[in-house]
């Protein structure tokens, strides 16, 4: 099996930068392909000057640029984000031709790689966001829940995360979405305790679901729990909160063997079922980028070098 990048299967850092480009018109395919097989080399030297062993980095290419700098094979559910949702409750598609993923327990030796990263791009890409995001009270989204509780463990990780022998040429690689959420916390800290939870639907202080007789069909989990064929649909989550005192959220990052899955999922969230439900979250938090890529094997990084 072909290694996958080294952001991937390992739980996220204390810190993360999240880094999306648009390629330069004029950019030469072969120095786009060049500066994308350098990463790993730039987070091993990057590693080594700031002594900081857990920095690990990823990068992915979208279906507008995959030609561009590899040629017409490309992975098979490969193929640019579309917009879903209307009104208040949308989740956009957003100008993005690459993303690179940075993220290790120490912010200064992310700044490091994210510099480099910077100057390898320059000339061949242009940079349309940088988000910095940080760890919250031990692993939790800013409305005080903690994230991630449905992450696969384990031996699930590659099976959830990472392509396999069902497009060989593609193995090891992942599908990666995006998505920047804006919280509105001041409305959402006005929420009373029950009614916080019933929009998530697990306990706020020890994280345990709420049984499905109680659950309301419109909570976070009971939108995103999803079974298919009669197995629950998986995605691996490597999300960090970001922002200022006027401005936070979630940068939302899901890697997925398909990208089936997490389209699935954030449908539930944004349109409305044939019962009128949606996700409740979604009156809280509202989307402003989102973006597909494909972040290729270590193996398939090292025969474009």
């Amino acid at each position: 099996m072909p290694k996958p990048q080294g952001a991937i299967v390992p739980e996220s850092g204390d810190y993360g930068v999240y880094l999306t480009y648009t390629l330069r018109p004029r950019a030469a395919r072969e120095a786009l392909r060049r500066a994308c097989a350098a990463l790993p080399a730039l987070t091993k030297e990057a590693a080594r000057e700031s002594g900081e062993k857990s920095l690990v980095s990823a990068i992915a290419i979208g279906a507008r640029a995959w030609p561009r700098i590899f040629g017409p094979a490309k992975p098979r559910e490969l193929a640019p984000f579309k917009t879903i949702g209307t009104g208040k409750r949308v989740a956009p598609a957003t100008p993005a031709d690459l993303f690179v993923h940075i993220t290790s327990n120490r912010q200064d030796a992310n700044f490091i790689l994210a510099r480099r990263v910077a100057e390898a791009f320059h000339d061949v890409a242009r940079m349309v966001e940088e988000v910095h995001g940080f760890r919250y009270l031990g692993g939790k989204d800013l409305t005080g829940f903690i994230d991630g509780t449905e992450n696969p463990k384990g031996a699930e990780i590659p099976k959830a995360a990472l392509v396999g022998a069902e497009d060989p040429a593609f193995a090891g690689g992942s599908y990666v979405s995006i998505q920047r959420y804006i919280h509105n916390l001041k409305l959402w800290d006005k929420q009373s305790l029950a009614a916080q939870e019933a929009t998530i639907g697990r306990t706020k202080k020890h994280d345990i679901e709420i049984d499905d007789a109680k659950k309301p069909p419109t909570a976070h989990i009971a939108r995103v729990v999803i079974e298919e064929d009669g197995e629950e649909l998986q995605i691996l989550r490597r999300s960090l909160p970001y922002g200022t005192a006027t401005q936070a959220g979630l940068y939302f990052i899901a890697y997925g063997r398909n990208a089936h899955n997490f389209r699935r999922m954030l449908t539930n969230m944004m349109v409305r079922d044939s019962h009128g439900h949606h996700d409740h979250l979604m009156d809280f938090v509202h989307a402003v980028t989102g973006a597909s890529f494909f972040a290729p094997s270590l193996d398939f990084l090292a025969r474009i070098g």
